[in-house]
C-alpha cells in the first residue's frame, strides 16, 4: 500500500522527518549507495550533499540522503 507524505524544507534527510511521524521507509544502506529507499517526488525540490552511487531516475528520489530544499509531496 503506498501513501503519500508532505514534508516541509529541511536540513535534515528526508528519511529523518519520515521517521518523526512515526512511519516506515524500507532502507538499508543509509547512504545513498543501494537505492532501497528509492520513492516518488510527486512535488517539490531536494538536493543531495553528495551525489548519490545508486541510479536515481527522474521524479524519483532516495529518501536517506536527498534533503528537501522546498516542500516535497512523496509517495511512499
Amino acid at each position: 500500500m503506498t501513501m503519500n507524505v508532505q514534508l516541509q524544507a529541511s536540513n535534515n534527510v528526508l528519511l529523518a522527518q519520515i521517521e518523526s511521524k512515526g512511519l516506515t521507509v524500507e532502507t538499508h544502506c543509509r547512504s545513498g549507495f543501494c537505492g532501497m529507499c528509492r520513492v516518488r517526488l510527486l512535488e517539490g525540490q531536494v538536493a543531495y550533499d553528495e551525489t548519490p552511487i545508486a541510479f536515481v531516475k527522474e521524479g524519483e528520489v532516495l529518501v536517506c540522503c536527498a534533503k528537501a530544499k522546498t516542500d516535497v509531496t512523496l509517495e511512499i
